[in-house]
């Protein structure tokens, strides 16, 4: 199989082996994966171990060959780790180009015993400037995927200066919050998003304070297919196509959408109106252009597939059989069988039929397919369709058959069974006591009494052949050094021992990465922290507390943080515009200065600018998703002396960590952090819950209005955190 080597990488997704097939098929340089647990697109089919080697074997076939990521990019439980553990495994033997990590204590594992799987920052790292970016390339990463909300001026930025891969989102579905950074899930229904767990709750209908029903979180989809040339000067390394979820006729039809388009093609053979009948929501380019383009965000009205707008009804008529006819000006060729949508009721998809008898209006004669720019006649079927459709109702085509014939995913390909393994050097020294072996980290000795050679080079050969066969495992030998300086012989059955042997230390190699020890120093005392915003500070904000910390940002004068004592703890934000980021280092360097020594970050970020500034008393708040042993190891080495618990964690997993916690006690927790305003107003509710909307540090917050408190045990470390609320008073 042949194929162009692409100065920008065309990354497609791939939720079972039929849309890995597709995307391949039409111009994928590299697809992205998960197996079947750990990944953050749960509801996708995913890959068993047999089909990721088959996929590997199929990207390989290619020259120069393709690649394949495989996610692991959930969050990941103490009592998880070696599960996760055994997922990464499978990734490298079967020789997976990299793994997408959003959890920091898998990306500890990963680079402990798997240095062979490049480490890409999941989106969910919530990676959104150049600092942020540094940090995760000090912890091993090689590529970063961005925040879909950074800018394309920003994105020149980061990569011309971070010195790693950057990967940049160009198509497919949005999140309200920013990824990462959403407990709506969570929080109401316990399903978490950072599991793969995800509800949707940015999707449903809501009644705002005017008592009318809408969508205020429904985000459009994401399309930057106009922006191609920027983004390839701006110096992404790979442009990413969302769409695990999706169908193989979905993944082929965008792939040669996008290919078609970065390859300069003079001839375009996929229009976005044929994407539009597989998939579509309306379309925005977010913060594409900058944070205040005017770009339409939301789309309060639709929350799902409509398809591609080919006309609008002019009016429905019975025939003398009873049938009813509904006639429109078609824009697009139709066929039957062709399907066709209408917005019946915002809050229910959209409703349909396929073309079954359909005319020519004028000739009234049946017709298999009509050209565009007819006006045609289509049967609707008996039901209560022919009550609500009317004339002026805009006609979507939300399946076509031309689209599906063109882009039929392909079969199993040859290279298909070219399963892969984990490729290993090996070096056997042949002593009279024993076989020594090693490979990679892990070394072997096996005892046995060897006499000299009658046919030394015949050792050679024999020493090669028995480390050479690895059937059954998940090792291949590239390349096997054999030292015998005595020239000795040694039998087939000590061989295949200590190549036995040599196998399970390799599978046993780096276990000291699953759950590292802790160190976590004594305390007189359980600290109780109050977390508040700035504005929310009184003299007597932190009565009753062992801690107070106050959130500032970028935008804070120097002279109304410095009114706080010096015993408070200062929390930088969550998220920082990369054009803030000098502006936010100022300001710390001046608090330092002025006798502030105990601090918190909100990102990975925040901690990398404390750490080089000089700060030693950090704390890690709950955005940067402690879920593990591995992943407070990783914060401390970032700079963190303890960490705040994420509001999500589960009651087993935070009692097995509870000595390196601040654990919160009572929470509003936030459950959307975003860049954009919510459609219709800024409270809303529905049959459970009042949502509260609020600005602060240049984001939109939406809370639960309750207030919710959460009691835990004697002689553990808590946070009360009340930063999130909408109001400024510091309740009791």
């Amino acid at each position: 199989m042949k194929t162009l080597r692409h100065s920008v990488e065309l990354l497609a997704p791939a939720g079972d082996m039929a849309s890995a097939r597709a995307a391949f098929a039409n111009g994928a340089d590299a697809v992205y994966l998960g197996l079947k647990k750990f990944s953050a697109r749960a509801g996708a089919e995913n890959f068993t171990e047999e089909e990721l080697r088959a996929a590997v074997g199929l990207a390989r076939s290619f020259t120069p060959r393709k690649k394949i990521y495989v996610a692991v990019n959930t969050l990941v439980d103490d009592a998880d780790m070696e599960e996760a553990a055994r997922d990464l495994q499978i990734a490298s033997s079967a020789g997976a180009d990299g793994v997408i990590v959003q959890d920091l204590g898998v990306a500890r594992i990963c680079r402990g015993m798997f240095p062979n799987l490049e480490l890409h920052a999941s989106t969910q790292l919530t990676a959104h400037n150049l600092e942020g970016v540094l940090a995760l390339k000090e912890r091993g990463f090689r590529r970063v995927v961005l925040a879909r909300e950074i800018p394309l001026k920003d994105v020149r930025t980061v990569a011309e200066r971070c010195g790693v891969e950057i990967e940049v989102f160009v198509h497919g579905a949005l999140c309200y919050s920013i990824s990462g950074l959403c407990l709506f899930s969570a929080m109401a229904h316990a399903r978490s998003g950072n599991r793969g767990e995800c509800a949707y709750c940015c999707r449903a209908a809501y009644e705002n304070e005017e008592g009318r029903r809408l969508l205020p979180f429904s985000m459009r989809d994401l399309r930057l297919a106009d922006d191609l040339e920027e983004l390839k000067a701006s110096g992404a390394a790979s442009l990413k196509i969302e769409g695990r979820m999706k169908s193989a006729l979905y993944v082929g039809a965008v792939t040669k959408f996008y290919r078609e388009r970065l390859d300069g093609a003079q001839v375009h053979t996929v229009a976005q109106e044929d994407l539009e009948t597989i998939f579509s929501r309306r379309t925005t380019t977010l913060y594409a252009h900058g944070f205040d383009d005017g770009a339409e965000k939301t789309d309060p009205a639709n929350r799902t597939h409509l398809g591609a707008e080919i006309g609008t009804v002019k009016r429905l008529t019975k025939d003398r059989q009873g049938r009813v006819w509904m006639r429109f000006h078609t824009r697009r060729a139709i066929e039957r069988h062709d399907g066709l949508q209408f917005v019946v009721d915002q809050e229910e998809r959209p409703a349909g039929f396929g073309i079954g008898a359909m005319r020519l209006a004028i000739a009234r004669r049946n017709v298999f397919e009509a050209p565009a720019g007819s006006d045609v006649e289509v049967e609707v079927p008996k039901g209560e369709l022919q009550n609500v459709l009317h004339g002026g109702m805009a006609v979507y085509c939300g399946h076509s058959e031309a689209v599906k014939r063109r882009f039929s995913p392909p079969g199993p390909a040859r290279g298909e069974t070219l399963l892969a393994g984990e490729e290993i050097d090996i070096e056997v020294q042949l002593k009279p006591d024993g076989v020594r072996a090693k490979c990679e980290g892990a070394e072997v000795f096996h005892a046995a009494t060897l006499d000299k050679a009658a046919n030394p080079a015949k050792t050679q050969e024999a020493v090669k052949a028995a480390f050479s066969r690895w059937g059954g495992t998940r090792w291949l030998a590239r390349r096997v050094e054999v030292k015998d300086d005595e020239r000795l012989f040694a039998p087939a059955a000590v061989l295949n021992a200590a190549r036995r042997e040599l196998g399970e230390a390799l599978e046993k190699r780096g276990k000291e990465f699953l759950l590292p020890q802790m160190s976590v120093p004594e305390a007189a005392a359980p600290v109780r922290s109050l977390k508040i915003r700035l504005e929310q500070w009184t003299e007597n904000a932190g009565e009753g507390f062992d801690e107070t910390v106050v959130r500032i940002g970028a935008g804070t004068k120097f002279a109304d943080a410095a009114r706080l004592p010096r015993g408070t703890r200062i929390a930088l934000p969550v998220w920082t515009r990369e054009d803030d980021c000098g502006v936010l280092r100022t300001l710390v360097k001046r608090l330092m200065h002025g006798g502030f020594a105990k601090w918190e970050a909100g990102d990975a970020a925040a901690l990398r600018m404390l750490k080089a500034l000089g700060a030693e008393d950090v704390t890690a708040d709950w955005t940067l998703y402690a879920a593990n042993r591995a992943a407070l190891a990783e914060l401390r080495e970032m700079g963190a002396k303890t960490v705040v618990a994420s509001p999500e964690m589960r009651e087993e997993n935070r009692k097995a960590m509870e000595n390196a916690l601040v654990q919160l006690e009572e929470i509003t927790p936030p459950l959307f952090i975003s860049l954009t305003k919510p459609e219709g107003g800024l409270g809303f509710r529905d049959a459970k819950r009042e949502l509260e909307v609020f600005r602060t540090d240049g984001l939109w917050v939406t809370t639960d209005g309750r207030r919710i408190r959460r009691a835990f045990p004697e002689g553990v470390a808590t946070r009360c955190d009340r930063s999130w609320r909408k109001d400024c008073d510091a309740w009791a």
